[in-house]
């Protein structure tokens, strides 16, 4: 297993076809693996990383930095700092961290969580799990039958194609669901019973072309373009 450790500046380091450790140091760095399960830091500073070829493991550090796994089952986290995380083929785990943080998935059942800060995720191809946390989260689950889960704030949830789940819970915020579709997709309540959410529908009120859900002051769910009449509890998992 090769070393490779950068210096105080820029960096520009190259791993081989066998797994690689990687140390970015300071300074904004360019990190390749290349071949192999290799472990790559990019530490302080605004650094761009791909792990190539196998599983990496990846840790952006601080600054606002680029981590591409590439092909394999690879997992990243950016650390502090606004980033871009990018899971490639296979199936990755993807983690934000602090920030204001892009993730996205690739081919693959990917898991993606965006942490602190105000995150975007976006799942593509397969079955993806995604949990924005705190902020104000956009989640797209994209093309499979995922699950979405906005965490607090006000969070945006698009499913896409498939047969999406939606997971909420008291004190989540006001969340928007834009294309949930009757019959295809549910809404999972992690900590209300069923009496609960029948009250709820009973009470939803229909604004424009949306409807609105009101467990509580801190806790709505607004179904974007979607008919009260045709909520029921068939359209909830507890």
């Amino acid at each position: 297993m090769a070393r490779l450790i950068g210096t105080a500046g820029a960096n520009r380091l190259i791993g081989g076809e066998v797994a690689d450790l990687i140390y970015g140091r300071a300074g904004n760095d360019a990190l390749l693996g290349r071949g192999g399960s290799d472990r790559i830091w990019g530490e302080a500073g605004a650094d761009t990383m791909n792990g190539g070829t196998g599983n990496d493991s990846i840790w952006g550090g601080s600054g606002n930095d680029l981590l591409r796994g590439d092909d394999g089952n690879d997992d990243l986290s950016g650390g502090s700092g606004n980033d871009t995380l990018q899971g490639g083929r296979g199936d990755d785990e993807l983690e934000g961290d602090d920030g204001a943080d892009v993730l996205r998935g690739g081919p693959g059942n990917d898991e993606l969580e965006g942490d602190d800060g105000n995150d975007r995720l976006f799942g593509n191809e397969g079955r993806d799990e995604l949990d924005g946390d705190d902020g104000n989260d956009v989640l797209y689950g994209n093309q499979g039958n995922d699950t979405l889960d906005g965490g607090r704030g006000s969070d945006i949830l698009i499913g896409g194609i498939g047969a999406d789940q939606f997971e909420f819970e008291l004190g989540d915020g006001r969340d928007r669901i834009l294309d949930f579709t009757n019959g295809v997709d549910r809404i999972e309540m992690d900590d209300l019973e069923r009496g609960q959410v029948q009250r709820a529908i009973d009470g939803a009120v229909q604004r424009g072309g949306d409807t609105i859900l009101t467990f509580n002051s801190a806790s709505i769910i607004v179904l974007e373009d979607f008919n009260r009449a045709n909520l029921d509890l068939n359209d909830f998992t507890f």
